[in-house]
């Protein structure tokens, strides 16, 4: 990947990395654990709020300090959401698998407006999520195909196809970033992609992922890992084992195997 063919940069992107290599240099001092339940999925919004998914449908809207700002008892019954995304602030959106619905709410979880994938765009819709230009990324398990939907009308707008020869795959995650489309298989890692689906690395992530400025961060081990999107260049920091982890220009938050979650906070100079 070079930097040229998909240079994107991001203004308020760019300021993160910025905030997070000085306070990288000057390490990180834990500044509260709690305990809310049994978590299924996390996600960070542009503000440094972060969301809990909990297993039984539940999620809560937390800010930098582990207090709670909104919540949502469940979404039509779902127990197991395949995305929730609350990057394009206000809105928060979400995709109901059971359902087959897109889903977005206002940052309160309240006004919901629902769209159901119509047949014609996939057969058997596995995972979708928003585009930076307010389009709809699906992915169809049936022919393993990912299109890109204006959600307004339903049309196909661009689409290909994945390597046919992956019989064993077990998707569970999907995002656009940069220009850059990222899909996380459980059994082989996570796949990266152009925006025409040309494979342009593949990274031994099996956990969740997120993006901080230029860089991919995912957990392995008991370290953060951030992986350059261009220099390919690695850097960690040692948070300790668990099996999701958020990156805010304030915060990282990790929640442990025993769905204890940790907030650490970056040391200023004197600590």
């Amino acid at each position: 990947m070079t930097r040229k063919s998909h240079r994107i940069i991001f203004f308020g992107g760019l300021l993160l990395t910025i905030a997070f290599s000085a306070a990288k240099a000057q390490g990180l001092k834990k500044l509260k654990e709690f305990k809310p339940g049994k978590i299924e999925n996390v996600s960070v919004d542009r503000l440094g709020n972060f969301f809990l998914i909990f297993k039984n449908g539940s999620i809560k809207k937390y800010d930098a300090n582990g207090n709670v700002l909104a919540s949502l008892k469940n979404m039509g019954g779902e127990k197991s959401l395949a995305l929730i995304e609350p990057w394009f602030y206000p809105k928060i959106f979400a995709y109901s698998k059971k359902n087959q619905q897109l889903v977005s709410y206002d940052r309160n979880f309240k006004n919901p407006t629902q769209q159901k994938i119509d047949p014609s765009v996939a057969i058997r819709p596995l995972l979708a999520c928003p585009t930076n230009d307010n389009k709809v990324l699906v992915l169809d398990g049936a022919d393993l195909s990912i299109k890109k939907v204006n959600p307004f009308n339903s049309e196909v707008l661009n689409e290909f196809y994945l390597d046919s020869a992956q019989t064993k795959t077990n998707f569970t995650y999907l995002r656009e970033y940069q220009n850059l489309i990222f899909l996380l298989d459980k059994n082989s890692g996570l796949l990266i992609l152009s925006n025409i689906g040309k494979e342009i690395n593949r990274i031994p992530c099996q956990s969740n992922f997120g993006f901080y400025g230029e860089e991919l961060f995912f957990i392995e081990g008991d370290k953060l890992v951030f992986f350059d999107l261009y220099t390919e260049k690695r850097r960690e920091e040692v948070v300790g084992n668990g099996k999701f982890v958020m990156v805010t220009d304030e915060r990282i938050v990790l929640v442990t195997n025993d769905d204890r979650v940790i907030l650490f906070e970056y040391l200023s100079k004197g600590d």
